[in-house]
């Protein structure tokens, strides 16, 4: 039974919504809940979309529980890692050990699963661990899941949730109702510890993801769609159906070639062109021998026959074609194989 997260799903869209009250701080315990959703829909088929929102009125994610935070500095006494990171080669040992561990554990869900059962085990004598690797395995969970994500931002996001929602496909926020965002972890002297460091400056770029991160201030939801943060704004009363507009349409999309297109936008944006280029090269196979892929190509021969290689008076206008197209109109749907 969850205590922080109330789930539906509504045709192929599983709604998340986060509870915390009174501003939905984040807690390990909800990321750990969050992780067990996105586990278990991994191999369900009947699920093609996640939409993680708020559950209590106006509120996102505020940013991450502080009394949690506060117990990092007590933590790596106990560990002796304020000891070993104040030296270059103990910060070297470090970033090796963390960057195996994590190689293992991207090569076996199993240690995965161990890793994440000692640390809760320990979480007593160091629940900085715990916190981290269930952070860290939750947000690759998401950005590597073969479904298309979308957080609804809803309320003011900072810290945390700015991380959080940074793993997901799409980003949207409703942008009349005074809501902000903020990263401003270095006001208080810490670094965002939640992949910011990292994700932001490919999301938005070195330059921008720099200033916002040093300066600590509030981006509104129209600057930060600017910026590229954000996918998109709504207004406040139009907010949960211009989502749900979207996530519906989303999942009219063939689950074969949503997984090729994340996964060769992902393996790509972590190597060099060439090698980018051959994953999408064996992605681009993977779609031409789907089910769903031959049954598309053969029902869009068959539309284009009957609607566009004909008559001028009977043609349809590009604009029109596409429109079907993009609703799936031409189709009776696809089958993921």
């Amino acid at each position: 039974m969850s205590k922080y997260l109330k789930t539906r799903q509504e045709g192929r869209v599983l709604w998340v919504e986060l509870v915390n009250p009174p501003v939905n701080f984040l807690t390990t315990d909800m990321l750990a809940e969050l992780f067990s959703v996105v586990k278990r829909i991994r191999n369900d088929d009947s699920v093609r979309v996640l939409v993680l929102t708020g559950g209590l009125d106006d509120t996102f994610i505020m940013h991450f529980s502080i009394p949690e935070l506060a117990r990092i500095s007590a933590d790596s006494e106990k560990m002796r890692m304020d000891r070993l990171v104040k030296t270059r080669p103990g910060r070297a040992l470090m970033r090796w050990a963390t960057t195996l561990s994590g190689r293992l554990m991207d090569l076996s869900p199993r240690f995965e699963d161990m890793a994440l059962q000692s640390a809760r085990r320990l979480r007593e004598r160091g629940g900085t661990l715990y916190l981290w690797l269930n952070m860290t395995r939750l947000y690759l969970a998401i950005e590597r899941l073969d479904k298309i994500t979308i957080a609804a931002v809803n309320g003011p996001v900072n810290g945390g949730g700015v991380e959080l929602s940074a793993c997901f496909d799409f980003r949207f926020m409703a942008g009349d109702a005074g809501f902000t965002l903020g990263q401003p972890e270095v006001l208080v002297g810490i670094i965002p510890g939640g992949g910011s460091t990292q994700r932001l400056p490919r999301l938005i770029g070195k330059a921008k993801s720099l200033e916002w991160m040093l300066r600590g201030n509030q981006l509104t939801p129209q600057e930060a769609k600017r910026l590229g943060l954000l996918t998109d704004v709504f207004k406040k009363k139009d907010f949960s159906r211009k989502v749900r507009q979207f996530a519906e349409l989303m999942a009219k999309r063939p689950p074969v070639a949503v997984s090729a297109i994340k996964e060769a936008v992902r393996r790509g944006t972590e190597t060099d062109l060439l090698d980018g280029l051959s994953v999408e090269m064996v992605e681009s196979v993977r779609c031409f021998a789907s089910g769903d892929a031959k049954k598309a190509l053969k029902s869009y021969m068959a539309l284009i026959r009957e609607r566009v290689e004909v008559d001028p008076d009977k043609r349809i206008e590009p604009d029109e074609l596409f429109d079907i197209m993009e609703n799936a109109r031409f189709v009776d749907g696809f089958d993921g194989k």
